[in-house]
């Protein structure tokens, strides 16, 4: 017969068993989490990625900054710190054109997604020049100049036919009405965007809009926007995204934003890695390579044309993520297309194929 227990002993013993019980629970709790599948995952994961580059694209005499595919999706172009923008015909890897610019230093070519032929370039002497590419036998135009960033232009976008959007180093975005430019050569722009708190470095449209955009900037921060609005209508921060920011350099740049669908981008940044917003609960709903040992710069990004593939341009290759995959630590493939940083990448409307800009002097075509 066990012994009585007088009530103090009682009120300890209840109090251990209940300790034992709260125990008990976190570990089986803690269990059913590791079992729950991620809400991104899906059955049937994506198959492996196998790109293989098909095209090297030799001529640039130094590093190729930007690559922007014309709406053919035949034809791309490419600028380089060697003042030259060239037109390339990918299917065999052959020069179209060559663009000479005043400026050396350029930092993109963007190509007009319809048949407009414009094509506008720009970098570190703070002007935005826009070029009609000549056809066959026909005689260039004279571009024009856009003048009225304080600072270097880094990017740029064709939301419609003849309206642009500017990013710059001083820290805000512009919109030029090119049917409408003003007389004034001192400050041409239509609209102000100003929001960010440092420089920008990456711009995307809305593919599903002519009104709405996204801009990255090293502040940290992805802001979008629309025509009529001088006020971002959402602001993502990147550091808001990884709970282990502050262990690592706080070098939160967000060098890179691509639209997704209307609402949800991804965004490519300098030491936090890349991820997957959503506009709606201004929030990343995935993140890709979660390991802290892995992640390094990545420098742009773009997504397949059916949305699912994230291709990630990183300091020694193409990194290529399945997005339904939640939290993923390894990519479905990882190339090494060029001997250097690959700057920038683009993906073409007929989604065949991603092309690859690098600090190499060269730029490529890869395909499956």
């Amino acid at each position: 017969m066990a012994p009585e227990l007088n009530k103090p002993e009682l009120k300890a013993k209840l109090r251990a068993t209940r300790v034992a019980v709260e125990q008990l629970q976190h570990r089986v709790n803690d269990a059913l989490e590791r079992q729950k599948p991620s809400p991104l995952t899906r059955e049937g994961a994506a198959a492996p990625a196998k790109l293989r580059k098909r095209r090297s694209l030799k001529g640039h005499f130094g590093k190729v900054v930007s690559v922007s595919w014309l709406p053919d999706s035949n034809r791309l172009a490419t600028a380089a710190q060697d003042g030259n923008v060239i037109i390339w015909h990918a299917p065999t890897g052959k020069k179209a054109q060559l663009l000479p610019l005043k400026n050396q230093w350029a930092m993109f070519a963007a190509c007009a997604q319809d048949s407009s032929r414009l094509c506008a370039t720009g970098g570190l002497d703070n002007v935005c020049t826009v070029w009609t590419l000549p056809e066959p036998n026909e005689d260039a135009k004279t571009p024009r100049v856009l003048e009225g960033h304080k600072g270097h232009v880094a990017a740029a976008s064709f939301l419609a036919t003849n309206t642009l959007i500017t990013v710059s180093g001083d820290s805000t975005a512009a919109l030029w009405d090119l049917n409408r430019l003003p007389s004034s050569d001192i400050d041409q722009r239509a609209e102000v965007y100003a929001g960010h708190d440092e420089c920008l470095s990456a711009v995307a449209k809305d593919p599903d809009s002519e009104k709405n955009f996204a801009t990255g900037s090293a502040d940290g921060s992805v802001m979008l926007w629309s025509l009529g609005s001088t006020d971002p209508s959402c602001v993502l921060r990147v550091h808001r995204a990884d709970i282990k920011a502050g262990s690592r350099a706080r070098h939160p740049d967000a060098n890179g934003v691509a639209y997704q669908t209307d609402r949800t981008l991804g965004v490519a940044t300098e030491s936090f890695g890349s991820f997957l917003f959503d506009a709606r609960t201004r929030t990343a709903v995935n993140k890709f390579g979660c390991e802290e040992r892995d992640i390094g710069p990545k420098t742009s990004c773009a997504f397949s044309s059916s949305g699912r593939l994230l291709f990630v341009g990183t300091d020694d290759g193409v990194e290529v993520w399945d997005t339904l995959q939640g939290d993923a630590n390894k990519p479905l493939q990882f190339l090494k297309p060029h001997g250097a940083r690959v700057a920038a990448l683009a993906v073409p409307t007929s989604g065949q194929c991603v092309a690859c800009a690098s600090w190499d002097f060269e730029a490529s075509v890869l395909s499956i």
